[in-house]
């Protein structure tokens, strides 16, 4: 065997739109974040995960991958927000 991992063609291809079926023991937090969205917008759990990662990825690329800056806008004013 050469290491090639059987399926790292198909996670690195955009193209590729089948759903992958995980398994991962998730934190506390995590459970309470999934929660807060289900009750709050009436979704899936599975919903609620495509969100929420959805998010991330969106303030993962603008602050890790383009060193932009995050703000949030509110009642209160603005403020920026600094991912470490």
């Amino acid at each position: 065997m050469s290491g090639h991992h059987p399926d790292a063609a198909a996670q690195q291809s955009p193209a590729c739109t089948e759903p992958k079926r995980i398994n991962v023991a998730i934190s506390p937090d995590t459970v309470r974040a999934l929660d807060n969205v289900i009750k709050r917008e009436g979704v899936t759990l599975t919903e609620a995960l495509r969100r929420l990662v959805g998010y991330g990825d969106f303030v993962y690329r603008a602050a890790r991958q383009n060193g932009e800056q995050l703000t949030v806008a509110g009642p209160g004013g603005i403020r920026e927000i600094v991912i470490l």
